[in-house]
């Protein structure tokens, strides 16, 4: 019987040149339209949670004060939300085509939304409300 020759047999495909079979992957975590999509997201789709979890948790029977739950949330996402949009740099070109290509009402809303929580009486974090308030001001220009 005679012995197989893997070597000849792999032969037969040619040889790849893999050096050019190269696989890129773009971190989009690191772009300025994720940031602005986080933000809006987290904000908006804090609210819809919010008010399920409050009347879920009014119908239990559990020692918890929804007020304060709410409360702890709102906090948290809102301090999340700020986390993305602070790396929006209005000076850099990309950032501001981001706002040109992302702006819309919902990343208005969000804004608006984290605006009004920043300035509230127990925070009085004005620089944030700054940064978002020009951030706010280039969507609305965009989308006049």
């Amino acid at each position: 019987m005679k012995k197989m020759d893997f070597d000849s047999i792999f032969n037969l495909f040619g040889e790849e040149d893999v050096s050019n079979n190269t696989t890129t992957y773009a971190d989009l975590t690191s772009t300025p339209l994720y940031w602005l999509g986080m933000h809006t997201k987290l904000i908006l789709n804090h609210i819809n949670f919010r008010k399920k979890a409050v009347r879920l948790l009014k119908n239990s029977n559990m020692e918890l004060d929804p007020a304060e739950l709410a409360a702890a949330g709102e906090v948290i996402a809102y301090n999340r939300a700020w986390f993305y949009i602070k790396k929006i740099d209005l000076s850099n070109k990309d950032h501001v085509e981001a706002i040109l290509a992302y702006g819309d009402d919902f990343l208005e809303t969000s804004l608006e939304l984290a605006i009004k929580h920043f300035q509230s009486p127990e925070r009085e974090e004005y620089e944030k409300c700054l940064h978002l308030l020009e951030v706010l001001k280039l969507s609305k220009e965009i989308s006049l």
